[in-house]
């Protein structure tokens, strides 16, 4: 039986470069019975983690696995190197990262002198195969180096260092030149002395994506397919091949094909050999890592429970150490703990989330700010010794601070040791459709919509290779917060590369990838609504949450009639309307709240049995005794993964461990199906201690779910705590709040206009943005908000800086001084003007407006005197030239300069007018359920959650918010007056459920055709 290993082999990880995951090739190569395949993508490692996941998934497959990647040098010229050694790897990570290395994002290269410096100082001889692309594959190695004929010959310096681990690529690709470049490389091997070794040069796992490859070619070249000439493959041999296609290829040259096995054979380095270790040379001396850390929790426990911890707690806190030594993992958790010490040193606010509020070593250490045991929450789900993996802790810092936190670890740690990971950004439909039109010369439909783009209309041929192409890689970024940290050099384990963002520098794998090699990260998250909790704690005189009063009634009160605009999390309308009716009334109810409205309960069918039992429309009851411990908290209706883990340990003889791998299968469930193996074993225990086939199919369907986005308890936990200190603000100090939300843009659900309006009928009075007294940002003086200038349109941060520092040296007299004086360009100042900036100086809008077209045209504002209709107009101040504008004209020229009004919401203003009925959003509470009601206002927020059947609005006027149910016929029915507008009078019948209310939209009218004032609209989809 014919034997091959395909050396030289390009994934769609090349970028562009090839058209087939490296998942596909390695599935190839195993149905094609390849001895070893080596995946070797172009200037980078980035596929070969999923490759490599692949690959080692398939147990007592022969295929061996090379790890490898195609260096470019310049010129053009280029080389493959495959690790035969875990020192070879780091080899090649080290020359790829030096490639990458003050170049543009995207581009990597060597210089020849740079690549031979780097392989003679290396101390790791023969620890790389090396494969020159030169004329066995058409490419002129020497020429494209620019030293061809030199006495400098670039092939003895290869051999001088690879010896015997340096062979001359040969493909034949029945182009027609397979003969020539046989030749030359016969005559260039005896040369050298140096083996040929045959290689396919693939870049597709199957002839079927050649087409798909031609198209990649041109989206990279910027060229249509009918142009694209010699830039593409002259045909579809560029495919994994049988080992019998190869052999008949190389029929005459049989020592080619042995030396592809000779060569993978030298090649033993496999990804799973990468360890390494956490910094920790900040860790005091003489105490080990798992010594200090031990001493830290100490301390923390007398921090936390100054009375004394509990029996549980200290049994839970021995438990965890435990675990951590055996798994070594305890300068991870140090590296945290120091990341947040420096983030409290600077009075950053923080909180660790997720799976990592489990921990109560996070809770002592301060990493997170829920206790565990006090909630009953599941280790196991954080880390287990079964799993043995590394622990996943995410940690939220204020927004706009966090930038300090990741620029401490880059300080701390060296650029050569600390790297944030990269996000790969892959097609999607509307980017595949983009690209492939016009490589295809199709281009896309002007005047459509890309949410209501469809893939079959543009034809089966780009429809086709559209579906294929879905998934691609198309470039690297970066990933929202993930770092990884290390002892040592990070460029020995992984290529590093510079990020399109100044200062930061990303490794070649995404997160994914390192969870398959087991190697950890830090995520280093921001969070808006932590910035506006620091600002409004710093105005109340508050220095942690944890400082707030606990369980308010007052803040129940609000929290219960949906009074949310602004809160983090139940601020949303799909919120407001459970809020009305699950009705929190302590901590663990806004827990449920914060998980409740997710896909995965809705689709698990959770939602409606609770809120029954909730409102003792149907009794709670328990199928098992031991369910009422695990299930009590959410009235028997298992709400979270957790409580699914619990009932597999307690119920189903699951070890913590193999309730860890019950919620990853929950997880993956979709993509692989082994949630079907391990609930078969999880029936299999339920029934055997005594449970229905009725609850345990109804388990099942809760538990697919799950497999929806959802969140688990901790993570709920730890955005309650959030939750409850936002609304707290909001409750008891509401100019404060509103003040720290409008600092804080952007951020959250609600644009500027609603968190005034919202302000102000909690009666706050709203000072608007004035010349001598507001500051970059809102301030509160008295209780009263004072808008910053950050709230106008067109006003960077340094005009207003350089104007406020004008101020300083003495008040603006009137508009004549502020114009000549501020440094603000003539745009502003107009906009200013009819924004009403001007009338503490004692004149209106008009007046304001007329004074500074003249103050340009008379060279008033630095510029040159001009003749102008304003020629003959003394520029001395006069009296009011013009009426005072109608409050709607008033109101919509605030919202173009500032994007909100003090003066009157724009409803307000439109019923002034005398066009519209006086009903109002708060009307509807007055009304039946069933009604019909109408009423006008300002729509604020669209979505299109799931399948879009139904879509859901939030309407606004002077007295609150309603919310808006449109079905799928009636969308259709008004779909360009929805999308395109913002100001409607809208009819239909009234919805309600407890304290929610709600429209079922039958009719609706666009009042204002091209208004000036639009809506800030969310989560369309």
């Amino acid at each position: 039986m014919n034997a091959y290993a395909e050396l030289l082999c390009r994934s769609n990880f090349s970028f562009l470069r090839g058209a087939s995951h490296p998942e596909e090739l390695v599935d190839e190569a195993l149905q094609l019975k390849y001895r070893a395949l080596a995946i070797a993508d172009k200037d980078g490692v980035y596929g070969l983690a999923r490759a490599w996941g692949k690959a080692s998934k398939l147990e007592g497959s022969p295929l061996k696995f090379i790890c490898g990647a195609e260096l470019s040098l310049e010129g053009g010229a280029g080389l493959s190197l495959l690790a035969k050694t875990k020192a070879g790897w780091s080899l090649l990570c080290r020359l790829i990262t030096a490639s990458h290395a003050g170049k543009p994002k995207g581009e990597a290269s060597l210089s020849w002198a740079e690549f031979i410096s780097m392989l003679q100082s290396s101390t790791s001889p023969g620890a790389l195969v090396c494969l020159p692309r030169g004329e066995g594959l058409g490419e002129d190695f020497e020429g494209a180096l620019g030293v061809s004929g030199s006495s400098e010959d670039p092939y003895h310096l290869l051999k001088d260092f690879f010896g015997k681990d340096l062979f001359l690529p040969l493909a034949r690709h029945l182009d027609g030149q397979g003969r020539a470049r046989s030749l030359a490389l016969r005559q260039r091997s005896k040369a050298l002395g140096v083996g040929v070794v045959a290689v396919n040069d693939v870049h597709y796992h199957q002839a079927s994506r050649r087409r798909l490859q031609d198209t990649l070619v041109c989206i990279r070249e910027g060229t249509e397919l009918g142009r694209a000439g010699k830039s593409l493959f002259s045909n579809a041999e560029r495919r994994l091949k049988s080992p019998d296609e190869m052999h008949a290829l190389f029929r005459d040259w049989p020592e080619a094909l042995d030396n592809s096995l000779d060569a993978a054979e030298r090649c033993e380095f496999v990804l799973s050999e990468l360890r390494y270790r956490y910094p920790s040379e900040w860790i005091p001396k003489p105490l080990s890592a798992q010594a200090y850390l031990e001493k830290l929790c100490i301390e923390g426990a007398r921090k936390r429970y100054p009375e004394g911890p509990s029996e549980a707690v200290r049994a839970q806190l021995l438990h965890e150490l435990e675990l951590i030594a055996k798994l070594g993992f305890a300068d991870y958790f140090l590296t945290i703990y120091e990341m947040v010490s420096f983030a409290r040193s600077r009075r950053i606010l923080c909180q660790g989330r997720g799976s990592a509020a489990n921990s109560v070593v996070c809770y002592l250490l301060g990493i997170t700010s829920i206790d565990p045991v006090r909630m009953g929450l599941l280790f196991e789900r954080f880390l287990s010794m079964e799993r043995a993996e590394p622990p996943d802790i995410d940690v939220d810092f204020e927004h706009e601070r966090r930038e300090e936190v990741i620029q401490h670890l880059y300080e701390k740690y060296g650029r050569d040791r600390a790297a944030m990971v990269s996000a790969v950004i892959s097609y999607r439909s509307r980017s595949a459709i983009a690209d492939l039109s016009k490589a295809l010369g199709a281009p896309t439909r002007a005047g459509r919509r890309m949410r209501d783009i469809e893939l079959a209309d543009y034809g089966p041929q780009v429809a086709g290779l559209a579906e294929e192409l879905k998934g691609f890689p198309r470039h690297l970024s970066i990933h929202s917060g993930g770092f990884v940290l290390s002892g040592e050099p990070l460029s020995d384990l992984v290529p590093i590369e510079p990020a399109r963002m100044e200062k930061r520098s990303i490794i070649q794998w995404d997160k994914y990838d390192l969870d398959t090699i087991g190697l950890m990260k830090v995520d280093v998250l921001a969070l808006g609504m932590l910035s506006a909790l620091r600002r409004g704690m710093d105005l109340i005189g508050v220095e942690e949450i944890s400082d707030l009063p606990a369980e308010d009634p007052e803040t129940y009160a609000m929290i219960q009639k949906a009074d949310t605009i602004g809160v983090f999390q139940i601020e949303s309308r799909a919120q407001m309307n459970m809020l009305g009716r699950l009705q929190p009334k302590e901590f663990y109810d806004l827990v449920i709240e914060v998980a409740i409205v997710r896909p995965g309960p809705i689709v698990g069918k959770m939602v409606h049995p609770y809120l029954r039992r909730r409102r003792n429309l149907e009794l709670v009851s328990y199928e098992h005794p031991a369910l009422e411990k695990i299930l009590s908290k959410t009235l028997g209706v298992p709400l979270f993964q957790e409580q699914v883990m619990r009932i597999a340990v307690d119920l189903a003889g699951f070890s913590p461990g193999d309730a860890d791998e019950l919620r990853r299968a929950i997880g993956a469930w979709r993509s692989n199906g082994r949630l079907d193996a391990i609930s078969e074993r999880l029936k299999s225990g339920l029934r055997a201690s005594g449970i229905s086939e009725e609850f345990i199919d109804r388990l099942y369907q809760e538990i697919k779910g799950f497999a929806d986005y959802g969140f688990p308890e901790s993570h709920a936990a730890s955005f309650a705590l959030l939750c409850y200190a936002s609304s707290y603000l909001k409750c008891h100090h509401p100019a404060e709040f509103a003040s720290a939300l409008i600092n804080s843009q952007p951020m959250g659900f609600y644009a500027n206009h609603s968190l005034v309006d919202d302000a102000k009928r909690h009666g706050v009075k709203v000072h608007p943005v004035q010349p001598n007294l507001s500051q970059w940002d809102s301030e509160v003086r008295s209780g009263e908000l004072y808008l910053g200038w950050r709230v106008t349109n067109g006003l960077s941060k340094n005009d207003a800086e350089t104007m406020m520092q004008e101020r300083k040296q003495r008040p603006f007299q009137n508009l004549d001084d502020f114009a000549k004086r501020s440094g603000l360009r003539g745009s502003l100042l107009r906009s200013l003007a009819l924004g009403d900036a001007f009338s503490c100086f004692g004149i209106n809008t008009r007046d304001a407006l007329w004074r500074i077209l003249a103050l340009e045209a008379f060279g008033g504002l630095n510029t040159s005197p001009q003749s102008s209709l304003f020629s003959a107009l003394a520029v001395a101040e006069s009296a009011s030239l013009f009426e005072v504008p109608q409050l709607w004209d008033a109101v919509s020229e605030e919202y173009k300069t500032f994007g909100l009004s003090t003066k009157a919401h724009p409803m307000e203003a439109l019923r002034h007018l005398g066009r519209l009925s006086q009903a109002r959003a708060i009307d509807a509470r007055a009304v039946k359920h069933g009604d019909w009601f109408s009423m006008a206002g300002l729509l604020i927020v669209r979505q299109r959650p799931g399948d879009g059947t139904v879509i859901f609005a939030t309407m606004e006027d002077e007295t609150g918010l309603l919310d808006l149910v449109l079905y799928e016929d009636v969308y259709r029915k008004f779909r360009d007056d929805f999308l395109e507008h913002s100001f409607f009078e809208v009819g239909g019948v009234l919805q309600k459920d407890a304290n929610s209310v709600s429209l079922l939209l039958k009719t609706l009218r666009s009042l204002i055709p091209g208004e000036p004032l639009k809506a800030s609209s969310h989560d369309w989809h």
